[in-house]
Parts: structure tokens; sequence; C-alpha cells
């Protein structure tokens, strides 16, 4: 909504700043975005009481025409719903450095000149300093000057000249007519051709330059011709270097007759279309598809752009939101030095080669991290997880990114980077630059996928992850496990078992799903024990298995938790590189707000655990009531070593003995928090539960997660200033053709179920009845007999 003062009852005054009302304004009142000039008039005369059945009313604006910040006012007519919506979203976007619109309105009784009656001014545009016609003045505003360069009339036919009386009048709705105005050339063009594509008739440009623009009927015989050039914004008061582009003259009427077919418009540039969805685009963003563009455009115009043209319609309405493709690049360095300096702390790493020019360098590689992230990572559990997808952007490459978890196993987006191919150098720039500059020396647990690369990674002795020296752990992503043995055996129930196997914290009963899996299909297990080996290795099920894993994963199984990776940062793969860096900017901030106000409202309530870790608790206190505890050893006062039965006779041990706390079913090894067996011990002693459980899920590391602020760097005129080097795409990397859309493995969705074959005249599974034995069988017995 914005504001509207509405002035009348008074005159129209002159000083130092232009143009003024000799009175307050009568009303007042917020509009909505949308609202028509129609409705605005029908708001106007239920306001100012002015009765509609015996006055028309003149409607000018106060035009804020000052160049930057000085202020001089000036008349806008307005008289049609083109000019009232040009000023209305100027003034919510803020483009005329003027908040509020201020109308002028003047009533006429209807026996005078109305609104749409050009053949007179009104009195405001009289004292604006428009002399009034005393004749009838021939189709063409302006002076001599303009008269002289209108289209020359051809000898060979007599033109009529069009008179303008006072009995004629310039519909509302006419789109076309003497006079117009229009805040640009492309405003123009648009109206042009979004009249012939209605007519369904063809146009061409003749001429087209920074002050003319002609178009001409395409249909050889008509003599219809259009004349447009440019005008000073305030021709009708002090001049300033603001321009506007009105129609000057309009030769003829079409002769031609409408075409019958509606197919693509020759008319219908992609250009002209993508102006068209502009809010459609703004709505549905990327996800906005050819087909609908189509559908679209035909339900306005009846008449469907071809696929290629609706498609380079959608390439430019996304760059009038996100910036052309290799513009994107020369503000990328600018746009993330703004934001170091705008949050001090903040990473940024550059990957390039030398180029000709010493100030231009061709982008390999830039890897980024906010200072909020890091500040805030240093709260959170040593587990991070790096991920990868792939950009379908003109340039194509590849985007790494690093997260870790906060004690609600919440995703903090941490580090990013964008490379132009995902190879063993890419991700060793990636993890050296994260090591060195992000997450600190302190060894950390890294859940990965299956990209090779990486793999490799780990066993190298200077990478800083090596897995053999102590400085990582790293561990697979469970979900990556299972597609992976989906894709290779493509059978349900191996999936079902493998997600049961690898998410058990008990040995037997990992043993038992292990077992259960051997039965059901040997390859399969012999697959899964290979799994992460290294040469000499038997198995590797601390890689993959959470009873293995010795409690450095702390129970994250998954890349894409309850929440996704590349979900928080929607449609990221297909946009320019420079806003894609500023969608990380603004979801990373976004994040933080969103957390840092729930953490606020847990802490307020003086909760001790975050909501994921109370919960898990209330359902283990309510399940220990079953268990039976039995001291077997004690040391003085506290005893060391207890016995636990549960309702169904399984017996666990559990150890307690200082910082110490252990269990014979591994939760509290393996997770931080303790189980339900550790709980009845505790309840048995009297001793305090909260001690169990690890700091890392206090509400305290919670909030200082999230406490850290993000600071905006401002528009790019708020920028500071940038001397540093350049950076360009390498434009070889280009494909010709449409991008296709490519999915990300690390995309979560649910798993694709697989159908199993089924033999529908033996009843048994794994093959048709095609191939069937007893068909085979029946056959066989046919012939004999």
């Amino acid at each position: 909504m914005f504001p509207i003062s509405i002035y009348t009852g008074g005159a129209v005054e002159h000083g130092p700043m232009g143009v003024t009302y000799n009175k307050p304004p009568l009303a007042s009142y917020p509009a909505q975005e949308d609202i028509t000039f129609d409705e605005l008039k029908r708001t106007i005369y239920q306001l100012t009481g002015i009765n509609e059945d015996k006055n028309s009313i003149i409607v000018n604006a106060r035009w804020k025409a000052g160049p930057g910040s000085s202020h001089c006012f000036v008349l806008l007519p307005i008289s049609e719903n083109s000019m009232w919506r040009m000023l209305a979203e100027r003034t919510i976007s803020g483009a005329t450095g003027w908040s509020i619109v201020e109308l002028f309105v003047e009533a006429v009784p209807n026996s005078c000149c109305t609104q749409n009656d050009p053949g007179e001014k009104s009195q405001s545009n009289v004292e604006c300093g428009e002399k009034t016609p005393e004749h009838p003045v021939l189709i063409g505003f302006g002076t001599e000057e303009d008269q002289e360069e209108q289209l020359p009339v051809e000898e060979e036919e007599e033109e009529e000249s069009q008179e303008l009386t006072d009995e004629q009048s310039i519909d509302d709705e006419e789109p076309l007519y003497v006079g117009r105005m229009f805040d640009s050339k492309d405003d123009l063009k648009q109206a042009v051709i979004e009249y012939h594509i209605k007519q369904n008739r063809e146009v061409e440009t003749i001429q087209s330059g920074n002050t003319k623009y002609v178009v001409k009927c395409l249909a050889p015989k008509c003599k219809w011709r259009l004349y447009a050039k440019t005008k000073d914004q305030n021709y009708c008061a002090q001049p300033t270097a603001s321009t506007i582009w009105m129609i000057m003259t309009m030769q003829n009427e079409h002769v031609c007759s409408n075409k019958g077919d509606r197919g693509d418009h020759v008319n219908m540039s992609a250009e002209f279309i993508s102006r068209l969805i502009l809010d459609l685009i703004k709505k549905r963003g990327d996800a906005c598809t050819v087909k609908e563009i189509q559908e679209f455009v035909q339900e306005q115009y009846q008449s469907t752009p071809s696929i290629g043209k609706a498609w380079r319609a959608k390439e430019l309405a996304l760059a009038h939101f996100f910036g052309e493709w290799k513009e994107s690049y020369a503000k990328l360095a600018p746009y993330l030095n703004a934001i170091q300096v705008a949050n001090p702390g903040t990473k940024v790493e550059w990957w390039s080669d030398a180029t000709a020019d010493p100030k231009m360098r061709y982008l390999r590689g830039v890897a980024w991290a906010f200072a909020p992230a890091i500040e805030g990572f240093k709260q959170c559990r040593p587990v991070i997880s790096v991920d990868s997808t792939i950009l379908c952007g003109k340039y194509g490459g590849r985007m790494l990114i690093a997260v870790a978890y906060d004690a609600e196993d919440q995703l903090l987006p941490l580090a990013f980077a964008v490379v132009k191919e995902e190879d063993d150098e890419s991700w060793s720039w990636f993890m050296r630059w994260l090591r060195l500059e992000v997450v600190g020396p302190h060894p950390l647990c890294v859940i990965s996928g299956w990209q090779d690369p990486l793999l490799r990674l780990f066993d190298q002795p200077d990478s800083g992850w090596c897995t053999s020296m102590g400085q990582a752990f790293h561990r697979y992503c469970s979900r990556y496990l299972c597609e992976n043995m989906c894709s290779s055996f493509k059978k349900d129930y191996l999936v079902k078992w493998v997600k049961w196997v690898l998410r058990q914290n008990q040995q037997h009963k990992f043993h038992q799903g292990m077992l259960r899996i051997l039965e059901s299909n040997r390859k399969a297990y012999n697959w899964l024990i290979k799994v992460g080996t290294r040469p000499n290795e038997e198995n590797a099920y601390h890689v993959w298995s959470l009873c293995e894993d010795g409690g450095h994963r702390y129970g994250v199984m998954a890349i894409n938790g309850k929440e996704c990776v590349f979900n928080s940062f929607p449609k990221i793969q297909k946009l320019p590189i420079a806003a894609l860096v500023e969608l990380t900017f603004t979801k990373s901030a976004e994040t933080f707000a969103s957390k840092r106000e729930a953490a606020s409202k847990i802490e307020a309530e003086k909760q001790l655990w975050s909501n994921k870790v109370m919960a898990t608790l209330e359902a283990r206190r309510a399940k220990m009531r079953q268990h039976k505890v039995v001291s077997i050893q004690s040391e003085g006062i506290l005893h060391d070593e207890f016995e636990v039965e549960t309702k169904s006779k399984v017996k666990h041990t559990i150890r307690i003995s200082g910082e110490q706390r252990s269990c014979s079913c591994q939760k509290p090894q393996l997770t931080g928090i303790p189980c339900s067996h550790l709980l009845a011990v505790c309840a048995f002693r009297s001793l305090n539960a909260d001690h169990m459980v690890d700091d890392a899920y206090s509400v305290r590391h919670l909030l200082a997660t999230w406490a850290p602020q993000f600071h905006s760097a401002g528009s790019m005129e708020e920028w500071p200033d940038y001397a540093g080097v350049s950076y360009s795409p390498d434009c070889k990397s280009v494909k010709a053709g449409r991008r296709k859309n490519v999915s990300s493995p690390s995309v979560p969705g649910k798993l694709k179920r697989l159908r199993e074959h089924h033999c529908s005249l033996c009843g048994q599974n794994g093959h048709y009845k095609v191939s069937c034995s007893r068909k085979q069988g029946n056959e066989g017995s046919t012939s004999e007999s």
C-alpha cells in the first residue's frame, strides 16, 4: 500500500520548489498497489463529495522532477490508466524519490470540457505554461520544429490532415493516440506491438534511434504510420535532463484486413513476452515452465509463441530480476567486497587464471563463508556435511557447500563455493581453505556422499583431513548408501533392511540385520561389507553404520536431515553467479533471524535443553518406568556399575564413573543423550540426569549459535569502491541450445519405489508369465499331445 493525498477547492501556486497548493489536503488514504485509475476516480468522488452526475474531475499529480536530492515539483496530467500506473509504480519503487502521491483535483461542470476532452486545457495546464490553441490543430503535438520533423507526405497520394475539434475526444481505452506519453522507449514499443498483436496486424520499424521512433504497417497497400519522439518531461515548466516519449503523428487508419490465423505473431518478440511475464516470473521464479508461458500469452492475446521464443523470454525476464550472466561476473568481486566490509570476518577465496589484461582474470572458483556463520559454528557439535550440486546456468559449473548442525539438528549454512569442475583439484582447494579459514585445526567428523575426488582427499597426508593421522573422521551419508543399493540391486526389501541396519545402535541388532540381508541376497551382502573398505580391510562398518561409528557423528546419519541443504536455497542452480551469492547471503540472514527468534523463546521459558532433546528425554523417562535396576558393583558412596532389566527381559549394563557414562545399548556414547536405562539408574540413585547430556545440546549453545547478526551490503550505489582484480567466465564452456534441467543427486526426495516382476500365472515374484516355467511346461505338453 502507498499513501495518497487529495487537494481540491483551492488553486495551484508556483514557488521556489515548483508548484504547490494553497490549501491543505482535503483527504488522505492508503491505496492498494494495484489500484486502477477508474477506481481512483471513484474514491476521489467519495472522499471529496464532488457530485459525479454534475461534474467531471481533472487530475494532476505533483511530480518531483529535480535530479538527485533536489526538490523541484511540476504538474503531471493524469488522464488515463497507463499514466497513473507509471506514477504509482515509480512511487512504490522509490524511483521518484518521493514516498507519497499528491493529487490536485479540479471539478469541472459536465457542460464544459471533461477529462477525456483534449480539445481544451485545464486551468492547471494553462498555469503551467501551456498555451491553449485558438483554432483546431493538426494531429501532431509540439512546436513548428516538431511539425517539420513529422513524416513526409507522399506526392502520389493526397493525405487528408486530421483535425482535432472540440467534438472529438480520445477514449481512455484507446491504447494509441496522438499526445500519449510513455516513460521510456521500451514502454512505447510495448504498447505499439501489443495493439497490433490484439488486432492481428503486423508492423515494421522504419527508424529507431535515441530521439525518434517510426513504424509503419507491413501490408503493402496500408499507409498507416506512427511517429514518436522524445520530449522534455517538464516541457510545460522548467526543463530538466529527464525525458519522455510522445506520439507526435499517426497518419491514416489501417485499411489492411486482419489475418485469419492466430499463430505465432511476427511482432511478438522475446523482449515483448519477457516484459509481459514479469509478474508471472516474480511469483513463480525459475519454476515457471515454457508451457506455462505459452498458455499465459495465448490467454492474453490468442497467439502462441514458439518454444524457443518463450524460452528466450523467460531468460530475459529472469535477467531483469537477477542480472545478465556475464555482467553478473563483473559485479561478483565488488559485491563480495561490500559484504566483507559490512560483515568483518567474512572469508572469501579466489581461484583464477591470468589473462592478457593484468586487471582481468578467468575465474576457476570462488569460495565464501559469512562471518556470523563462522562464529556460530563454534557453538555447534564437531560435525559438518559437505555436498555438491550441478549448476545449470549459462556457464555451468558446480556448487560446493558445507553445513553444520545446531542443538536442534537444524542446518547451519557454513561455507559455499562455485567451481568450474568437480574434480580432485577443486575439492582439495575448497577443503584446504575450509580447514584453514573457517573450521580451524581441531578434528571434525565429515559426512559426505560418494564423490570419488572427495574420498581420495581423506587419504592424503597433506590435505588437512587425513583420517589415518586423526585429522578427521570420514563418514558416509546414509541416503547415498540407500540410493546406491537401490540402483545396484533394484529390490525394495533390500533397501528397507539397509535403512534398518545402518541406524541400529546395538551390536546384536546390527548383526541380526546383516544376517537377514545375507540370507536374502548374498551379492547385496558382499557389496555392503565392501563399502568404504581400503586394501586389506575386510569391512568398513564404521564408515556407514551407527553402531560402529564411535560417537563421532553424534547420530547425524544423512546430509539432508529434516531440512535439505539445497532446498534452503531454492532454484540456486539456475541463477547467475552474483545472484547466487546474493541468495546465499539473504537466505542465511533469514535463517539466522528465524532461528534466533525461536531460540530466544526457548530461553525465555527457562528451558535447559533444546526442544529435540527435551522431547527425547521425556519419551525415555516414560519408558524407564518399566525398567528394573539392580546394583552390581559399588565404590564408596556412588555405584559404578548397574544392570537394568527391561520389560522384555533384556539386560543392559550401565557404567558411571566421574565424567564417564556408558550403556551397553550405546545410545549415550553415540549421540550424547542418555538412554532410558541410564535415566533409570539416575532415578534409582537420585542423580541429576542433566549432567549426563552433552553440553552441545544446551539452549545456551543454541542461542549462541544463531546470535551473530548479518549486516546488509546495501544497494550497488552504496557499495564501497573496489579497485581489485575483476573476474570473467570461461566463455568456451558455454554450450549451444537450450540448457537442460539437471537434478542434483544430493537433493532429497523419496526413493523411487521399485516394482518387482510378478508372474500372474504362478503367482511368484522375479519374472513375468512370458518367461514362466509353468507356461513353458504347458506348451511342451501341448505339443507332445
